[in-house]
């Protein structure tokens, strides 16, 4: 499917535009990481929790993360922020190449320049690469994918095969997300009814066949843990009602012009709408067939149930080229150069506000402060550290996921072990690995930000209530502390 009306000049001019549109990107986003002043957030320190024990799943998600982080700490040989968050910037920069790759083999290099730098200041990439999550290895191995797919396209050649199993392979051990890649390439072979899309030649079903053994340690691992993740899966999509949640889709809607970008996603929808009712292309249509049926099954997800913002991430790979293709060519440049401009003040903006993420540094005219969500973990451990210094405690104690996180983290250098109470069947990974059950100690803190610990409490002889401390920055409000000694068995 690649082009062959470009010269070589054309290529190499836009080539190197590209790199030094990435570069430069690349490099401010670096810098940024480095002054980023904003604390983890507990999602974050959570996967940071994981990658200190490497393993083949974990309770929410698969395991592709936690060796990311693993990796970037240890080339960094520290657990900083930065460290932890290192590998953000870093994907997404080579996702914006592997679209780069993927547009040229499409459409030419001027497309594929755009689509490069489209996806990387999408105003979702820019925020994402200011912490670490789950997405930014998801969107590259997909991306890597959706590129050994348009390969197949061109050759049915068993190494395309064997590269897009393995793609695919680490994409959904990265998210289960991944699995959307089967589902569009089916319908893309049910649309066409061409022997040259992939579904209908071995080498792709080779390709599932290499992506399904690759998630067989990750099954074995939950056949271990009672499919923990599997059943923490069914609980997010939460399927259990049939009234419809209009608020929660156009909540969710609304939210793609944030993660896409006004122009972007409005340019998306008018070319969809578009394209069902004109004829097009077979580029074209292998984009919609990556893109649209996606963004479609979370838009019912949001009816039914809920749906996050990110939940459609993988949508806009294939968005991303289809909508470059649509301003470079199809529409006045001025709607790509405003779009552009936009979401490159953005992707500033972004960059230098999170150097200002302290508490107190940035503040909106109504008092808000737009990163509380990522402050306060500092002045909890700060509290707790000081308690643990005052009297001899065996180990430190949480029973909520946001606390157990936090405190595994900032606490990382104390000996004391960190423990989850476990009530019944595990609620998150803390108290599947590291629950005060499975390793009972005499003398006990238990950090508490809810009243509700008579369930603990009444499990130890000994419970000395050491009041309230009052938490300044962030979402926490205040934590009660416990010293619990001589647990009643």
């Amino acid at each position: 499917m690649q082009s062959g009306n470009e010269n070589e000049y054309a290529f190499q001019k836009y080539l190197t535009l590209t790199l030094f549109a990435l570069g430069g990107i690349f490099v401010l986003r670096l810098m940024s990481l480095w002054y980023n002043n904003s604390e983890l957030y507990f999602d974050e320190a959570q996967y940071w929790f994981w990658s200190q024990d490497p393993a083949f799943g974990y309770f929410s998600k698969p395991p592709v993360l936690a060796w990311i982080i693993a990796i970037t700490t240890e080339i960094c040989g520290s657990d900083h922020s930065f460290c932890v968050r290192l590998s953000a910037p870093v994907i997404h920069t080579a996702t914006a190449a592997m679209l780069f790759l993927i547009a040229h083999r499409l459409f030419n290099a001027q497309v594929a320049f755009w689509a490069a730098l489209l996806y990387a200041t999408m105003p979702a990439v820019s925020l994402s690469s200011t912490i670490i999550s789950t997405d930014i290895a998801l969107l590259f191995f997909w991306s890597v994918a959706l590129y050994c797919y348009v390969r197949l396209i061109e050759e049915h050649d068993l190494k395309w095969g064997l590269a897009l199993g393995i793609a695919l392979g680490l994409a959904v051990n990265a998210k289960y997300a991944a699995v959307y890649f089967l589902g569009c390439a089916l319908l893309h072979a049910w649309i066409e009814q061409r022997e040259m899309t992939p579904p209908r030649k071995r080498p792709f079903w080779l390709a599932m066949a290499v992506a399904a053994m690759m998630l067989i340690p990750n099954i074995i691992w939950n056949l271990h843990n009672s499919f923990v993740t599997v059943s923490h899966t069914g609980e997010n999509i939460g399927w259990s009602g049939v009234n419809p949640n209009w608020s929660g889709l156009a909540e969710f809607f609304g939210s793609q012009f944030g993660v896409f970008g006004p122009i972007l996603f409005g340019m998306f929808i008018a070319t969809v709408i578009r394209m069902m009712r004109d004829s097009i292309s077979f580029k074209h249509r292998f984009l919609l067939v990556f893109s649209v049926p996606i963004i479609s099954v979370i838009l019912f997800q949001a009816v039914i149930s809920k749906a996050y913002a990110n939940w459609a991430a993988v949508t806009y790979i294939a968005a991303t080229l289809l909508v470059a293709e649509i301003l470079v060519n199809r529409v006045p440049h001025a709607w790509l150069k405003t779009s552009t401009a936009l979401h490159s003040m953005m992707a500033g903006a972004i960059a230098i506000a999170v150097c200002f993420a302290a508490p107190g540094q940035l503040v909106l005219p109504n008092g808000a402060q737009p990163f509380a969500r990522t402050q306060g973990a500092s002045e909890i451990a700060d509290i707790v550290a000081k308690e643990l210094d005052l009297k001899p405690y065996d180990a430190v104690l949480t029973f909520d996921r946001k606390l157990s996180a936090l405190l595994a983290y900032n606490l990382r250098d104390r000996k004391e072990l960190k423990q989850a109470w476990r009530s019944n069947s595990p609620r998150d990974h803390f108290q599947l690995v590291s629950a005060f059950q499975d390793n009972p100690q005499e003398t006990v803190l238990l950090v508490a930000r809810y009243d509700q610990v008579e369930g603990i409490t009444g499990k130890f002889k000994q419970v000395e209530n050491l009041g309230v401390r009052l938490i300044s920055a962030g979402e926490t409000g205040s934590i009660t502390l416990y010293r619990l000694s001589g647990i009643i068995r």
